[in-house]
């Protein structure tokens, strides 16, 4: 069995090797096709996974590739994980709309459409070149674009990931003083855009709207990484669980000054940071038994990709919450809709479970934003700036035509990403 890397050079790629890890009994005897262009990182991270798995008697054969379609030949599964443009291009999708007075944010706003206009060509190539009875599985940002314009402008098989539902549900545990590793939430809606009105402890669903009633809001306005303050305020507001994303849609104008006084882009902190990490990774690739840092990723999130591709490969029916073709499991948007909801993973495929309709006091939002990531897919496969336009005029955070042709001029000019008139 042959596994396709697509972006093994990613700083991310520490936390894959140890999600392979996590699993490499039920892969045992896998062919891990590396694929970067960056001839250098990849080198690094193939021979820190080969260390890594020879320390542990992992029975997985690497192979490096800079060219697509060797990597991908004969792949039953493509998991594709890279950043078109890399941090200098991350950098541009926050700071051009931050200029404008619109959180740029890298996957929910207007810098998210910026991306998608360089990844969804990307996994079109990947689709064309992959293998058609293959999984696409798919963590490249923004997840909901990319998997909606492979799902409809090909024939692949693709599942799109996203383990912010993990990191939230924890997040929430604290807050509200449950039990994390015992505590399920049925997270609905779209990617950076869910919701949970259904909480359960060991199988057994709380009274949400009654412990949310008692929850004291820590702190104060900005709180570190999730917001945990914001989301509690905007808990109790609700009656139910908002996904930490949801700081940018309820708190826009006052996360706008923030980052306006932070005075550098959550990019330009990564890049500080890239030189050192990738230092001390190829410094570990080099020890017989090697451990790398965690900052980039950690072993959460490749676990969690694992998982995905070994509930395909043998059949496990297994819960997870996953990026799918809706048919049909949230009544308030388009069957087609490609949907983050809770589905059981099996061979066949990701079958999403019936969830009823969206909590209603975000249900107009949810549709807004599937309005524009629907738009979004299409100006990405299409080129068109017409489509383009559309987009940033239908994103909830762009209140003026003005503004959003500014943020889309700047942003393909500074990209290099030619648009049809």
């Amino acid at each position: 069995m042959k596994i396709a890397i697509i972006g093994a050079g990613s700083g991310y790629m520490p936390g894959v090797i140890r999600g392979l890890l996590h699993r490499a009994a039920d892969l045992a005897g896998a062919e891990l096709a590396f694929h970067d262009p960056d001839a250098g990182h990849l080198a690094t991270m193939a021979r820190l996974a080969r260390r890594m798995f020879a320390a542990r008697d992992a029975a997985f054969t690497v192979t490096e590739h800079t060219a697509l379609k060797p990597a991908v030949d004969g792949a039953a599964y493509v998991f594709t994980t890279f950043r078109p443009g890399g941090m200098a291009g991350r950098h541009l999708d926050e700071s051009i709309p931050l200029r404008h007075g619109v959180v740029g944010q890298e996957t929910a706003g207007p810098g998210g459409f910026l991306m998608a206009l360089r990844s969804v060509p990307v996994l079109l190539d990947v689709a064309a070149a992959a293998d058609p009875d293959a999984w696409i599985v798919n963590y490249t940002n923004p997840t909901n674009i990319v998997t909606d314009a492979v799902a409809r402008h090909t024939g692949a098989r693709v599942i799109g990931l996203c383990d912010q539902f993990a990191g939230d549900t924890e997040m929430w545990a604290g807050l509200l003083g449950l039990p994390a590793e015992r505590l399920e939430a049925d997270w609905i809606g779209l990617n950076h855009a869910t919701w949970a009105e259904r909480v359960r402890v060991d199988g057994v669903q709380i009274d949400l709207p009654a412990l949310l009633d008692r929850l004291d809001v820590p702190g104060g306005g900005a709180t570190p990484w999730r917001d945990p303050s914001r989301m509690a305020e905007l808990a109790k507001a609700l009656g139910f669980l908002p996904n930490s994303y949801a700081k940018y849609y309820f708190f826009h104008d006052d996360v706008v000054r923030e980052l306006r006084e932070k005075g550098t882009t959550r990019a330009e902190d990564i890049q500080a940071m890239l030189p050192g990490y990738y230092a001390q990774i190829a410094a570990e690739a080099e020890r017989p038994d090697p451990d790398p840092s965690r900052e980039r990723g950690g072993g959460e999130h490749g676990e969690f990709a694992v998982d995905v591709i070994c509930a395909l490969h043998r059949d496990e029916h297994r819960r997870m919450i996953v990026n799918t073709v809706n048919n049909g499991a949230i009544a308030s948007l388009p069957p087609d809709a490609i949907v983050e909801v809770p589905s059981l993973v099996a061979r066949s495929g990701p079958t999403p479970l019936a969830m009823g309709e969206l909590p209603r006091p975000v249900r107009g939002l949810t549709q807004a934003i599937h309005a524009y990531e629907r738009l979004a897919a299409d100006a990405a496969v299409t080129r068109s700036r017409r489509t383009a336009l559309q987009t940033l005029l239908a994103h909830p955070f762009v209140r003026s035509k003005h503004t959003a042709e500014a943020i889309l001029d700047e942003g393909v000019a500074a990209h290099g990403i030619a648009l049809e008139r």
